[in-house]
């Protein structure tokens, strides 16, 4: 659907690094910058990325890919580097002359809201995570003062989910839009409790991480394994954490029980053959493998505590919340499993609970904010 004045504006999203990513920031701005072409827009992209580099998601060959080309992007670079940086993303704002820029993640958004200023671009922070990710890492308040005094000089903040938007301050909130992330709804959801033979697996779908909590998960599961000896823990994704994950399911004499799957392309595979999800993160943005299990019919089991995660789970609904206990936690994997009836139940209102992130009035709240801001109007 076009915007009446979309084919007058110029976007240019700011990321850091393209090159063969797969993440989520990546998969995203990707999504929307192909949506963005597809409704009128004329779009420039420009990352940190050396001149070879590749996308790993398809980007629309008529995306103006701008490559710094100055030093590894994944290395901390230092203030020379940085001014080069700054001095070369602002000669490319200058020839592109874009009448909105977006920054994703506040590191790349700080570079782009220094290297323009003076313009008068108008500019949109999209922020990827929960600002509570600041409780957990080494200096985090520090950092999310920073963040804070950074994201007060944007036009526009974008959350994913509504329940992020009191943990800003109030020189921030006011400026704050939620925009979820698209979600295609499946039209025939695979329901696997209503199987005439329910799989007996519990789903964990994540980066093996200190953030996704796969060892506090093993030593729940462990307190429950000898009264449901048919029950297995898949956890599918890879990450730093393998060998402390490793270690501890042999410590847990766990290996014939705990499978490690690693990095998959067929995700949705292990969704269809899964009884429910355990999702023990301490912090997300927009957890994609939460709402993709509710896309299959899947309920899910997270943590009461982890802003996100206890929006999208309604207790007793779509699914159980509980505290980052361990005891706690095994006991309600163990009330999931004896109830089938709940997991049928909530496998549907989980369903149901994702229709409203249709990618069609996604991606319409996006064409809206960058009408909106390009035109600098109060949002």
């Amino acid at each position: 659907m076009l915007h009446p004045m979309a084919e007058q504006i110029s976007a240019l999203f700011v990321c850091r690094n393209f090159h063969r990513m797969a993440g989520g920031v990546e998969r995203m701005s990707t999504l929307i910058m192909n949506q963005m072409v597809r409704r009128g827009f004329r779009v420039g992209l420009v990352t940190w990325d050396p001149a070879d580099a590749e996308p790993h998601y398809h980007l629309d060959p008529s995306i103006a890919w701008a490559k710094l080309d100055l030093g590894p992007p994944e290395v901390r670079a230092g203030w020379m580097l940085r001014l080069q940086r700054q001095l070369a993303l602002r000669r490319i704002a200058r020839e592109f002359k874009p009448d909105v820029s977006i920054g994703f993640q506040v590191g790349t958004f700080i570079a782009a809201r220094t290297a323009m200023l003076g313009m008068g671009i108008p500019m949109i922070a999209a922020e990827r995570n929960s600002p509570d990710l600041f409780d957990f890492v080494s200096g985090g308040q520090k950092q999310r003062r920073r963040a804070d005094l950074a994201l007060a000089m944007a036009n526009c903040v974008t959350v994913q989910l509504d329940s992020y938007r009191d943990k800003y301050p109030a020189t921030v909130r006011q400026r704050i839009v939620t925009i979820p992330n698209p979600v295609t709804p499946h039209e025939y959801p695979a329901y696997p409790n209503e199987s005439i033979d329910p799989p007996k697996r519990i789903l964990n779908v994540g980066r093996l991480s200190y953030q996704k909590n796969q060892t506090f998960l093993i030593n729940a599961f462990a307190r429950i394994t000898s009264v449901y000896p048919d029950w297995t823990l898949t956890l599918v994704g890879e990450g730093e954490k393998r060998g402390e994950v490793e270690q501890l399911v042999a410590e847990k004499n766990l290996i014939d029980r705990v499978e490690l799957v690693g990095a998959v392309t067929d995700v949705e595979s292990w969704y269809r053959k899964s009884a429910f999800l355990v999702f023990p993160s301490l912090w997300e943005g927009f957890p994609n493998a939460l709402v993709e299990s509710f896309n299959h019919g899947l309920p899910a089991i997270g943590l009461k505590q982890t802003a996100g995660v206890n929006e999208l789970i309604q207790h007793n609904v779509s699914g159980l919340l509980t505290g980052h206990d361990v005891d706690k936690f095994s006991k309600m994997m163990a009330w999931m499993i004896e109830n089938l009836e709940f997991r049928r139940r909530a496998g549907r209102m989980a369903h149901d609970s994702i229709l409203s992130y249709e990618p069609e009035r996604i991606f319409q709240m996006w064409t809206e904010l960058f009408c909106t801001v390009a035109k600098k109007q109060k949002i």
